[in-house]
């Protein structure tokens, strides 16, 4: 579909820095322009890779997810925790072209791994498990890099 979403985008920013800034006076409302210029052009980068990192990112978390469920012991904080990561990992996966649900999916994911660190000291291989999300959180890290560099490299206001 012609113009894509990226290039409304764009279109957009093209119009507020060549026709808004220049008459744009006021320091403050100067700033509020900028950071909202800064943030369609994260937008514009966004929007067409969203979906496919969300996909990736699903995948990883729930890989992560299924090997610290084998490695968790016998305890009773264990049993609750597996319970969590069991039935976050039973989810269907949404649809690829479902942004809103495979958001929804990515926090369900990433609330199971926040609560498996804060409870990781309690279980069984600590340091396994520690070494196996930091390993994780980096690939996160690493795929959503794009999203933010270079948007929010120039001046924040």
């Amino acid at each position: 579909m012609r113009p894509s979403a990226r290039e409304l985008i764009e279109g957009v920013v093209v119009a507020l820095e060549r026709d808004v800034a220049p008459q744009v006076a006021d320091r403050w409302a100067a700033s509020a322009l900028r950071s909202a210029v800064q943030l369609l052009n994260h937008l514009a980068v966004r929007v067409e890779s969203e979906a496919a990192l969300l996909i990736e990112d699903n995948a990883d978390a729930r890989a992560v997810l299924a090997r610290v469920a084998a490695r968790l012991g016998s305890s009773a904080d264990s049993a609750a925790l597996r319970t969590v990561i069991d039935a976050a990992l039973r989810s269907a996966e949404p649809p690829p072209h479902d942004t809103v649900r495979l958001d929804a999916a990515n926090e369900v994911l990433q609330g199971v791994i926040d609560r498996v660190l804060r409870e990781r000291p309690a279980l069984a291989e600590p340091d396994v498990i520690h070494d196996e999300l930091r390993a994780y959180l980096r690939r996160r890290l690493e795929r959503e890099h794009p999203l933010c560099f270079p948007v929010f490299t120039g001046a924040p206001f």
